[in-house]
């Protein structure tokens, strides 16, 4: 029997912060912290709808060229499209101001979409 091999899954060990890094690997629940971190701040800037579910996922980017790793955001709202957001760092070094210049980038990329 042949193996899987994911070809989605992370190319060597998972990005920790540097301040957790010399304590060994991020735990599972500093990692929550950080996506719940990530959602208030997405709410912060953005103002969805009270009812939008806000996604945090930090993914590996498997293709030649790109960081290793990524934080994609997916905001979804009834009776819109989602949208998302990807920014090329990992969730521990997210701020507020790369939210708010990745939404900007967004509505850039869709309003060049809709003209053309």
């Amino acid at each position: 029997m042949r193996f899987f091999v994911n070809p989605f899954a992370p190319r060597g060990g998972r990005p920790s912060h540097p301040e957790t890094a010399a304590n060994g690997a991020e735990t599972e629940a500093e990692r929550h912290a950080q996506r719940q971190r990530i959602k208030e701040a997405v709410r912060k800037v953005l103002a969805p709808g009270e009812d939008a579910v806000i996604s945090v996922s930090e993914l590996a980017c498997g293709e030649d060229g790109c960081p290793d790793v990524e934080t994609v955001i997916g905001i979804h709202e009834a009776g819109a499209p989602t949208r998302r957001l990807r920014l090329h760092q990992p969730l521990a070094e997210v701020g507020l101001a790369d939210i708010a210049a990745a939404a900007e980038d967004a509505r850039r990329t869709a309003d060049k979409d809709a003209s053309a």
